[in-house]
């Protein structure tokens, strides 16, 4: 294999894993339709993006997709760039074979809320949401809650920093 083509052939695995897979693209989304509540996302000044989707509000960094899953059923839900989803991932998620890391992501589905503590997981306040949290992310590699009638998953990188800054941002939306 010559260079140009193994260095074009680099670029695009690269651009794959990047930017995910499915049609969806861009930083933000905003629907209505379905049976999802609206989705929101503003840019602060600060280098942050507040997310309002079914009744509860977050803040991650403005860089990230944010992408609803209900406009787009063969999304593919990654772990391996940093992205926010929202919604139920489908079973006809087009991925790719296989992933290239873990790092940072977040996954938002509605939900009922919980009326039993699954193992590992202690009630706590978020912001004035009752919330339900697992205790063990080091193990698990991420982040899973129960609050405001929302699930969440929030995958960890090298650290659980960013994960848990942005579970403690989240409360009711406005």
């Amino acid at each position: 294999m010559n260079r140009r083509f193994a260095g074009a052939l680099a670029t695009a695995v690269l651009a794959v894993a990047a930017y995910g897979c499915g049609g969806s693209s861009g930083p933000s989304v905003s629907s209505d339709s379905g049976r999802h509540a609206r989705v929101h996302v503003s840019a602060a000044a600060d280098g942050i993006q507040t997310v309002q989707y079914q009744g509860v509000a977050f803040d991650v960094p403005a860089d990230w997709p944010v992408y609803d899953l209900s406009q787009d059923p063969t999304m593919c839900v990654r772990f391996d760039i940093h992205a926010v989803y929202l919604g139920d991932p489908s079973p006809d998620m087009s991925c790719p074979a296989g992933r290239l890391g873990r790092t940072e992501a977040v996954l938002v589905q509605p939900t009922a809320d919980a009326t039993q503590l699954p193992d590992g997981a202690s009630a706590q306040d978020v912001n004035g949401l009752s919330a339900t949290v697992t205790s063990d992310s080091a193990s698990t590699g991420d982040i899973q809650a129960t609050l405001g009638g929302v699930r969440v998953a929030i995958t960890i990188g090298d650290t659980d920093a960013l994960a848990q800054q942005i579970l403690a941002s989240f409360r009711a939306a406005p």
